[in-house]
């Protein structure tokens, strides 16, 4: 009878254990987690400790061979220092946009050695600088069989030989493009950005002055009214170029044109 007592003081010791086991884990959920949690931890620590116990050591590299092979295995296995693809391409500088490419002295003829020096004077720009312009504009101007000088005389009115400027619209460099607008005729280039390079410009410019001659039908001073982008100011536009294109004229021909 005893031992039955013992028995079922036991059981009732036991259910009272679990039944407050119960109530402390529905009370108190988080902390029942916390103590599973660390009961995990430690057994995930002790299970590593176990395996490298029972796992016998690697043999010593007694021949080239056995010495050989864990190098090539550590040459061919990543390791923990190597960054990931994308944070190297993170860890590397920006790439800087390319400096417009510096344009080499040309051999000017006498006419226009004598137009830059006329130019230097009137917009204070670099007859050095305005030589290599003239030349290339003469260039374009017998590659699109337009009139002598118009090219030059299209850049004054526009920009005044100023490379960085920008109008309220977006035109902008020598010729006073809209890269938006004509972003494809930059592509051969780099890009609309290479607008800021004075010779991109005057070959972008001279192109599109040419487009417009022919869609003018030949006419450049129609040509000049479509390039300004039409409009009541545009006779004044066209009366400008054509001014300076005489006056141009003149100077190339020997005669002293008064800077005005």
């Amino acid at each position: 009878m005893r031992a039955l007592r013992s028995v079922l003081t036991l059981v009732r010791v036991l259910g009272i254990l679990a039944v407050a086991i119960v109530v402390y884990a529905f009370v108190y959920p988080e902390r029942l987690g916390q103590w599973l949690g660390r009961g995990q931890a430690a057994q995930a620590v002790t299970q590593p400790a176990a395996q490298a116990v029972a796992q016998p050591a690697a043999p010593a590299a007694s021949s080239p061979s056995l010495a050989a092979a864990p190098t090539a295995a550590a040459a061919t296995a990543p390791t923990s220092a190597a960054p990931a693809p994308a944070t190297a391409a993170r860890a590397q500088p920006p790439v800087a946009p390319a400096a417009p490419a510096v344009p080499k002295p040309v051999k000017a003829s006498k006419s226009q050695a004598a137009m830059a020096q006329w130019l230097g004077a009137k917009y204070r720009i670099s007859p050095a600088m305005l030589e290599i312009l003239i030349v290339e504009a003469d260039k374009l101007s017998k590659k699109y069989k337009l009139s002598p000088n118009l090219i030059i005389a299209v850049m004054a009115i526009e920009s005044n030989f100023h490379p960085y400027i920008q109008s309220e619209a977006g035109a902008q460099g020598l010729m006073q493009v809209m890269p938006v607008i004509h972003a494809k005729r930059y592509e051969k280039f780099g890009g609309k950005s290479s607008f800021i390079d004075p010779i991109v410009s005057l070959k972008v410019g001279a192109e599109i002055l040419h487009d417009c001659v022919k869609l003018k039908g030949g006419s450049e001073d129609e040509a000049l009214r479509f390039y300004f982008g039409g409009g009541a100011s545009s006779g004044a536009y066209i009366d400008k170029v054509r001014a300076e294109q005489r006056r141009l004229n003149a100077v190339a021909a020997g005669r002293q044109v008064p800077v005005d």
